[in-house]
C-alpha cells in the first residue's frame, strides 16, 4: 500500500509538472519580447554620398506610356487605396502599376533617368515553385538606396498563397511565405502579410498574421537578412507601460534598425501610441493623451508612421478634446514633440492649411513630406517638404509646369512620399478628356 501510495504521489507531481511547462508553453507569445533585434548580416557596399544636380519637378511615368515586357501602364493605384512611390538618393523611383494589353497586368517597376525596368510582375515565377499572383489590397512598394525593392504578393500555383519579397540586383529572394512556421509563436503558423518596411541594409520589418490553434494575432517581425525575429505580438503584456498590446499598425524602419509604429493598448492607462523596437528595447514613445507644446492633447494618430536615421518619429495626428479635433503633422525627436503643419495654420506660398492626406512620410535625412488640403490657397490641394518651423510648398494642383503642361488633379488619399536632398514623389488622376495618370517627381535630372 505504501509502494503503491508513493507511485500515486510520483504520477500526481509528474502530471502537476508537465502541466505547468504546458502552461509556460502556452503563454510565453504573451510574455513581453524586450530583446533587441541582431544587427544586419546583408550589408550593402559601401555608398558614396549622392552629389545632386538641381531638382526638378516632372512626371517620370504616365498612363498609356509602354511597359517593360509589353502593354502600357494604365493605372498606379488600387481602388482608393494611397499611392506611395518612394524615391531614393540616386532619383530612383518604385511605383506599382496595371499594364494593359498584357499577360503581366500588373507589377512593380523602377524609374530612373528617364527609363523605366520591371521588378516584378504578375507571373513571375517564385522560387521554391509557384508564380508572382496578385499585389494585394495595398500594393506600397519600399525602396532602398542601393535601388533593391521590397513588397508583399500573393502566390499561385505553389506550396503558399501569399509572401513578403526582396528584388535585388535582378533575383527575387523570399523572405516569408504564408503557411511556414511562425517564429517565435509556439504553434503558430504565418497566415498573410502587411506591406513590408526595407531599409539600406536590407532589413525588414512587417507585420504578419498568424494562426495559433483556433485563434489568429497579429506579429511584428524583424528580418536582419538571415532569419525573422518577432519583435512583439498581439496580446503580449506591456510590463513597462500597463495593459496588453492590441492592434499593431503598420511599422517603419530606419538605417539604424529602429523600428517604429503605431499600436493600440488593451487595459492600460492609455489607449494606444508609437512604439520603438528593433535594435532598441521595446519601449513607448508617444501616447494617446500626450500634449504639443501649445498644450494640444493628442487623441488618434495616422494609420502609418516614419522614423528618420536620427531616431525622430514623423506623424499625422488629430489634437484637441474630441468635439473640435483638427488635424496636424507632428515629429517627435530628441527635443520632445514639435508641429510640423496645423489645420487653421497659414501654409507656405498662400492660404491655410484645411486638413492632411492619410499619413505624413519622412526621408532618411530627416526631411518630412505631406499633402494638405487648402483654404484660400493658389489651389485646392499641395504637397509640402521641410522640418518644423522650414516647411516649403513643391507642388499644387493645377499649377503651371516650366516644361509646359499642368499638374492634374491628386489621386484619392493623395500621400507625398519624401526622398533626400528634398526630393519628393506624388500620384495625380485623370479628370478630363486628354489627361492622364502619372506620378510625379521633384528629383535630380541625374546623381552621382
Amino acid at each position: 500500500m505504501l509502494l503503491t501510495s508513493a507511485w500515486q504521489r510520483m504520477l500526481i507531481a509528474a502530471i502537476a509538472v508537465a502541466s505547468m511547462w504546458l502552461a509556460v508553453w502556452w503563454v510565453t507569445p504573451s510574455t513581453p519580447s524586450i530583446t533587441v533585434a541582431q544587427p544586419a548580416v546583408l550589408v550593402p557596399a559601401t555608398k558614396t554620398a549622392a552629389t545632386f544636380g538641381p531638382m526638378t519637378l516632372r512626371p517620370i511615368v504616365l498612363a498609356g506610356q509602354p511597359a517593360p515586357g509589353g502593354g502600357r501602364f494604365d493605372r498606379f493605384e488600387v481602388s482608393t487605396q494611397p499611392v506611395v512611390a518612394p524615391v531614393n538618393a540616386r532619383g530612383q523611383v518604385a511605383f506599382y502599376a496595371t499594364v494593359v494589353h498584357a499577360f503581366a497586368r500588373e507589377g512593380v517597376f523602377l524609374a530612373e533617368a528617364g527609363r523605366i525596368s520591371k521588378v516584378a510582375a504578375f507571373g513571375d515565377p517564385v522560387p521554391g515553385g509557384g508564380m508572382l499572383g496578385i499585389f494585394s489590397d495595398h500594393p506600397l512598394p519600399a525602396l532602398n538606396a542601393a535601388g533593391h525593392v521590397a513588397f508583399d504578393a500573393e502566390v499561385a500555383g505553389g506550396r503558399a498563397t501569399e509572401g513578403v519579397f526582396l528584388a535585388r540586383n535582378g533575383e527575387l529572394h523570399v523572405i516569408a511565405l504564408a503557411d511556414d512556421d511562425a517564429p517565435g509563436i509556439p504553434g503558430g503558423v504565418l497566415l498573410g502579410f502587411d506591406t513590408p518596411a526595407l531599409n539600406d541594409n536590407d532589413e525588414l520589418a512587417f507585420v504578419a498574421t498568424v494562426r495559433r490553434g483556433r485563434d489568429t494575432l497579429h506579429v511584428l517581425y524583424f528580418w536582419n537578412g538571415r532569419r525573422l525575429q518577432r519583435l512583439v505580438a498581439e496580446g503580449e503584456l506591456l510590463l513597462r507601460v500597463g495593459g496588453v498590446m492590441d492592434g499593431i499598425g503598420m511599422p517603419a524602419l530606419n538605417n539604424n534598425g529602429v523600428v517604429a509604429f503605431p499600436a493600440a493598448i488593451l487595459k492600460g492607462p492609455v489607449l494606444g501610441g508609437i512604439f520603438v523596437a528593433g535594435t532598441r528595447e521595446l519601449r513607448l514613445l508617444v501616447a494617446a493623451g500626450d500634449r504639443t507644446p501649445d498644450g494640444a492633447m493628442i487623441q488618434r494618430f495616422s494609420e502609418q508612421i516614419a522614423i528618420d536615421d536620427n531616431d525622430a518619429i514623423t506623424f499625422g495626428a488629430y489634437l484637441g478634446p474630441s468635439g473640435s479635433l483638427r488635424e496636424a503633422v507632428l515629429r517627435r525627436g530628441a527635443d520632445g514633440l514639435a508641429t510640423i503643419a496645423l489645420e487653421g495654420a497659414p501654409a507656405p506660398g498662400g492660404g491655410r492649411y484645411d486638413g492632411f492626406g492619410p499619413w505624413p512620410t519622412v526621408a532618411a535625412d530627416g526631411d518630412a513630406a505631406f499633402t494638405a488640403a487648402l483654404a484660400g490657397g493658389p489651389g485646392p490641394l499641395a504637397a509640402f517638404v521641410g522640418t518644423p518651423g522650414h516647411v516649403r510648398r513643391v507642388a499644387t494642383m493645377g499649377e503651371a509646369l516650366p516644361g509646359g503642361g499642368q499638374i492634374g488633379r491628386f489621386v484619392l488619399n493623395a500621400v507625398a512620399v519624401a526622398g533626400p536632398g528634398g526630393g519628393l514623389t506624388f500620384a495625380t488622376m485623370a479628370d478630363r478628356d486628354g489627361e492622364q495618370n502619372a506620378i510625379y517627381c521633384r528629383c535630380p535630372l541625374h546623381s552621382h
